[in-house]
């Protein structure tokens, strides 16, 4: 019994959030705002496979010449590839550059 009302309280919790999302969502895009800024989420820009940019960006948890992994605030951003190196970084965006394999996102938790 107690299950049963945890989990419709998790659900309810859940619903919650997801109606908050929305509303943030159409806030935002009815304002015409950024959503990258207003909602926390990465923006990624690529220039062919060898340089990349990832704008609000919450830290860097791994860095090696041939794997960078990068909490967002959509998850962790997993960067595999050759040669990379991180050739700016600022506490809003970073500069990667080097042969980018593979791009992948995974959830924080």
């Amino acid at each position: 019994m107690a299950k049963s009302n945890a989990k419709r309280k998790n659900k309810s919790e859940q619903n919650k959030a997801d109606n908050k999302k929305g509303f943030k969502e159409k806030f935002t895009e009815l304002l015409e705002l950024p959503k990258e800024l207003v909602l926390d989420r990465p923006k990624l820009t690529m220039i062919g496979r060898n340089d990349m940019m990832i704008e609000n960006y919450k830290t860097v948890l791994e860095y090696g010449s041939g794997r960078l992994r990068v909490k967002t605030g959509s998850g962790i951003l997993r960067i595999t590839g050759d040669s990379l190196m991180i050739r700016e970084i600022s506490s809003e965006d970073i500069i990667i550059s080097g042969t980018i394999h593979t791009l992948e996102f995974t959830d924080a938790g």
